[in-house]
């Protein structure tokens, strides 16, 4: 039997649109054990939303690597364990991709390296901002260039906590980039270069204070929020409570916000925040997750 372990993830941190990404402390597992036949996917825990069946994200993600390698199973049972929750923008679809890529190359005696099945995982999933850190762990920056990834990642400080504002509503991400126009200005083109540029220098440097100025976007942020219930006004509160910067983690609905080592005062504000006037919406403090996807 095989165990894996992978990491929840953020996307995009602002500007960084399908490119930027860090991985989170909250984790999908999944235990791989070949059978005589058939595919049993056991859910152990109340998760809502995932199918049991060949559309599974993680049985997707096995039987791509036993197809590249050219090799045949005749049955698994996948048992799940899903903490992430399902289209909230934390990087769920990601990390069950991510989980079946390593559970069926540790079947296969590692077959294949960390840099191809990120390749698969990005092939699978179509953009490589969440697949990256999922798979790394860290702040990674990642692109696709000639059918592979190009990536650079970074620790991060784990004195640093990642506030998730995770409301009881999903968006799906399909429709989320649904709302995304098909041509941006020139102006707002340059605006996300330079303000990526800054995120990917303060996690580098580990000067996250610049993070106040460099998590601003004008590509899709804008339009996200205005289907997100409250969305704006959590991000308003987060900062006035004393985050770094607040973003809108992936295609949301989740708000982000990063919060220095005093911590605390945040946590309170915004936890009274909920009891008051967001009784839909649930705070989970993280740190960043420099491992990524392993075996446990």
């Amino acid at each position: 039997m095989v165990t894996v372990r992978v990491p929840a993830s953020s996307a995009n941190i602002g500007p960084g649109f399908d490119s930027l990404g860090i991985a989170l402390s909250l984790y999908n597992t999944a235990e791989f054990e070949l059978t005589d036949g058939g595919l049993e996917i056991i859910i152990k825990d109340d998760a809502p939303h995932i199918p049991l069946n060949e559309n599974n994200y993680v049985y997707v993600g096995f039987k791509r690597v036993f197809d590249e390698a050219g090799e045949t199973f005749d049955g698994v049972r996948i048992s799940l364990i899903s903490d992430i929750p399902v289209t909230r923008g934390l990087g769920s679809s990601s990390s069950s991709i991510v989980l079946g890529l390593m559970g069926a190359n540790r079947i296969l005696n590692d077959r294949f390296t960390k840099d191809e099945l990120l390749r698969m995982a990005y092939d699978i999933e179509g953009h490589p901002d969440n697949v990256t850190p999922a798979l790394m762990g860290g702040f990674t920056v990642a692109v696709p260039d000639n059918g592979r990834v190009v990536y650079s990642r970074t620790d991060v400080s784990l004195k640093l906590r990642f506030a998730a504002m995770i409301p009881e509503f999903y968006f799906q991400t399909r429709k989320s980039r649904g709302i995304l126009p098909s041509f941006v200005t020139f102006r707002a083109a340059a605006f996300n270069v330079a303000h990526s540029a800054l995120v990917a220098a303060a996690f580098s440097k580990g000067d996250y204070s610049l993070l106040k100025s460099a998590v601003k976007d004008r590509l899709h942020e804008r339009l996200r929020f205005g289907k997100i219930k409250s969305g704006e006004y959590v991000t308003r509160c987060a900062r006035r409570s004393g985050a770094i910067c607040s973003y809108l983690s992936g295609a949301g609905p989740t708000i982000l916000s990063i919060v220095d080592e005093d911590f605390e005062h945040f946590e309170e504000q915004m936890n009274n925040l909920i009891k008051t006037n967001l009784k839909d919406w649930r705070l989970v403090m993280l740190t960043a997750d420099n491992e990524g996807a392993t075996y446990i």
